[in-house]
């Protein structure tokens, strides 16, 4: 059984939640405010270990007060947090974020360390074998993301790359990407069209992903659950309705961590699928990011 390294972003999570999000110039009045760990990174990173995996974080907080307690509490989720550097002369990452009664959301992100990690920072601090699964996103600068994905590949380790928020990457890099995540809004970003409305235009849009190069690509589409693709087949996957939404910030990431930890405990791109999917859904139960992945159920092993 392999494990999970993630190199990615690690933020403060400033959430103030309202019953409407506002208008442009609009002032409201917020219900409350809380302070939890979030990142695209760290959260991908905490839902992997609530999913089974051993899970190592690598990226970088600042020299404040806020890096102090990010490191403990990405460490309180059971991730290994051995490789997250401090920055001593920059401020941690630090995101703002708004939620509706509705659990919609809007994010702003001041990037702070996470504009520092490099791909050489996990070279140094990670061997790398072939069971391992390796997973970015958009938060951290994209020449990290290339490097990775070299050194990934290169190991024989599979690589997942959720490009949120889109930026870009060179054919070879996305040649050696195995599974590609986006959502439909970041989906029609990648293809320079426009968000796919319906199961079938996002089923079209996936198959022009994966003929961009990577292995399997995978489309999430909130209610409206997901499309997969592979060599073999281009599938609509129904969403799973666990309950009442509470909360979507986290929900992304809680699909892509098990995922690649579904991938780590031997499962198929289908299966790993649907394991992801019921992660994203068990986490938009509950208020925060990684603060929602506590039932989240471990992926049982299948190798």
């Amino acid at each position: 059984m392999g494990r999970v390294i993630v190199v990615g972003s690690i933020n403060q999570d400033i959430t103030v939640t309202v019953d409407r999000l506002p208008q442009p110039g609009e002032t409201l009045s917020g219900t409350s405010t809380t302070y939890r760990l979030g990142g695209k990174g760290a959260n991908q990173a905490a839902a992997a270990a609530h999913g089974g995996a051993a899970a190592v974080f690598v990226g970088r907080v600042g020299g404040d007060p806020s890096g102090i307690t990010l490191r403990e509490e990405l460490g309180a989720h059971g991730v290994d947090v051995s490789a997250l550097r401090t920055d001593e002369e920059v401020t941690s990452g630090i995101a703002f974020i708004t939620v509706s009664t509705a659990g919609e959301n809007t994010i702003i992100l001041d990037a702070g360390a996470n504009g520092r990690v490099t791909g050489r920072q996990a070279v140094d601090a990670v061997a790398l074998t072939e069971h391992d699964v390796v997973v970015l996103q958009g938060e951290i600068p994209s020449s990290a993301n290339e490097e990775v994905i070299s050194w990934a590949h290169g190991a024989g380790a599979r690589v997942v790359l959720n490009l949120a928020p889109v930026r870009p990457v060179s054919p070879r890099a996305l040649a050696d990407v195995d599974v590609l995540v986006v959502n439909e809004t970041e989906c029609g970003l990648v293809l320079d069209a426009p968000p796919p409305g319906t199961a079938a235009a996002a089923a079209a849009a996936a198959a022009k992903l994966r003929n961009r190069g990577p292995a399997r690509v995978l489309v999430t589409l909130g209610p409206d659950g997901a499309v997969r693709a592979s060599a073999d087949e281009v599938t609509h996957v129904a969403a799973i309705d666990l309950g009442p939404v509470v909360d979507t910030t986290g929900a992304g990431d809680a699909c892509v961590g098990v995922l690649a930890a579904a991938l780590a405990a031997g499962c198929d791109f289908p299966q790993a699928v649907a394991e992801g999917m019921r992660a994203g859904s068990t986490a938009v139960l509950s208020a925060g990011a990684a603060a929602s992945y506590a039932g989240i159920a471990p992926v049982e092993p299948r190798l």
